[in-house]
């Protein structure tokens, strides 16, 4: 859980090996970056990959992929938006004749 990890991570030898690992300083916000899966708990596997993932300065390369990675994203986005606005106006033009023809039959059934 994340108040086990708060709690880890305050031992001077668990700060030891951090530092060793070249984790960065701002550890009690390690947790929701490693929780992977959103559980809110860290399974072993879960642990090592993400602090092996973490460790290290952050890089101008690192910056421009993750700049890259969220515009890609923005872009599929956009489409999804474009298609879903798309389909929108194409099932209205066929619903609405049908509607008009109930709607017609329904005037003349109440006329009658």
């Amino acid at each position: 859980t994340k108040e086990l990890f708060l709690l880890i991570i305050q031992d001077q030898s668990v700060q030891f090996l951090m530092d060793e690992l070249d984790l960065p300083h701002d550890r009690a916000n390690l947790f929701e970056i490693i929780d992977a899966d959103g559980s809110g708990t860290l399974h072993v596997t879960e642990l090592v990959q993400g602090l092996l993932k973490i460790r290290g300065e952050v890089k101008k390369s690192d910056a421009v992929a993750t700049l890259l990675a969220t515009k890609a994203i923005q872009n599929m986005v956009l489409e999804l938006k474009e298609e879903q606005a798309e389909f929108r106006h194409t099932l209205l033009k066929k619903i609405e004749p049908r509607q008009r023809t109930s709607r017609s039959e329904s005037a003349v059934m109440k006329a009658a």
